[in-house]
């Protein structure tokens, strides 16, 4: 183990075992400042720091958010397949999965989600009622926000991507969205499809991208940050 006053020299690549987590290290001469993410297909915490003398203090600040590394690594590792007794969010709530007792598709009924089959049959059957209430969800505020932005003909789809949300082709009027933002609040799955719709218009992340983004959906911030801070959970979802 290594502590906080440590002066090792890190190298860009490796991996420490941290207490209780693993812990990988970046340079990346890009970035502006040190910054903390979790892989969600390996499983370990990625720092990431402007140049290589930097690395020392991305360890530094790593350990010093231990709590919401081990506490996104417990949901991640909790969530997996979808089993009765779970209760799952749902657009701002939660939902607590039962069985249905039969081989019946997945009903919604107050805030029981309940379904047949066992096993992998069972995960299957809630992660299709899931899929189409995304489906549903993403193309009614696809469509009122396009309608604002004066476009038509828009086609919505779902993907199944690990770390992306949305994206959009404006020649082909074309926006995918994740099917996991069901689980997300509502507010968050709105300013998704408002940023979307958006790039119809301004195919970039300028200025007067943001400023339509905000004549769409208002103040986005605030669904921005809680994807940074919360969308990584949601990815384990169905994993």
């Amino acid at each position: 183990m290594f502590g906080t006053k440590s002066k090792t020299n890190y190298a860009n690549g490796q991996v420490l075992d941290a207490d209780g987590f693993r812990l990988r290290l970046r340079v990346n001469a890009r970035a502006r400042r040190i910054s903390l993410r979790l892989d969600n297909k390996t499983g370990e915490a990625v720092v990431t720091a402007p140049r290589p003398r930097d690395l020392s203090q991305a360890v530094e600040f790593a350990l010093t958010r231990r709590d919401w590394i081990l506490g996104h690594l417990e949901k991640r590792t909790v969530a997996g397949m979808f089993q009765p007794g779970m209760d799952i969010p749902y657009l701002g709530s939660q939902l607590r999965l039962t069985h249905s007792g039969d081989r019946a598709a997945a009903r919604l009924i107050g805030g029981v989600l309940s379904a047949g089959g066992e096993g992998e049959a069972y995960h299957r059957r809630i992660e299709r009622f899931l899929r189409k209430a995304a489906k549903d969800f993403a193309e009614a505020h696809t469509e009122l926000y396009a309608q604002q932005l004066g476009a038509t003909g828009v086609t919505v789809s779902l993907f199944d991507a690990k770390g992306r949300w949305g994206s959009c082709t404006p020649g082909r009027k074309a926006i995918r969205y994740s099917w996991r933002l069901i689980m997300a609040d509502e507010t968050v799955f709105s300013y998704v499809c408002a940023h979307e719709v958006a790039h119809l218009k301004h195919p970039d992340h300028s200025d007067r991208f943001w400023a339509e983004v905000e004549r769409l959906f208002g103040d986005y911030r605030p669904a921005r940050q809680w994807l940074k801070t919360h969308g990584t959970a949601l990815f384990g979802y169905g994993a």
